[in-house]
């Protein structure tokens, strides 16, 4: 087991990203408000991408305080793949309205694919990184 000082840049990174999401979801690009008493679809793509900007909002504590090279690795891994996620669920995993004109079409979709695309860079290039230096 490796340990260094902490490397908390990647972690304070993911965690901006994830508290841009949380801020953004619930201000300026939330979903679609509900028609009468029924809930729609896009409030369960919301629903769903703020669980999993809670589980981001996790990773990115620990990944700023943790020491073992090892579970750095894993964490920027399984940052990148919560980024997927969240960019994949508003509109492929979860379906929005139908109509292209509504909010969660023209801004929920589009934000969270961008901050999901921006985790998985940050988790991904990290984990490059840490991996490209065990081969030297």
């Amino acid at each position: 087991m490796s340990t260094s000082k902490p490397a908390p840049a990647t972690g304070v990174i993911l965690l901006m990203l994830a508290v841009l999401l949380a801020v953004g979801l619930n201000t300026f690009a939330g979903p679609c408000q509900p028609h009468g008493s029924e809930t729609n679809a896009c409030f369960w793509a919301y629903r769903s991408v703020l669980g999993m900007d809670a589980v981001l909002g996790v990773l990115s504590v620990v990944r700023v305080f943790e020491l073992d090279e090892g579970e750095r690795r894993g964490l920027s891994l399984a940052a990148a793949l919560m980024g997927v996620l969240i960019a994949a669920t508003p509109g492929l995993l979860i379906g929005l309205c139908a109509g292209t004109g509504m909010h969660c079409q023209e801004v929920m979709k589009p934000f969270c694919m961008a901050v999901g695309v921006a985790v998985a860079l940050v988790g991904g290039i990290d984990l490059t990184r840490r991996l490209l230096a065990l081969r030297k």
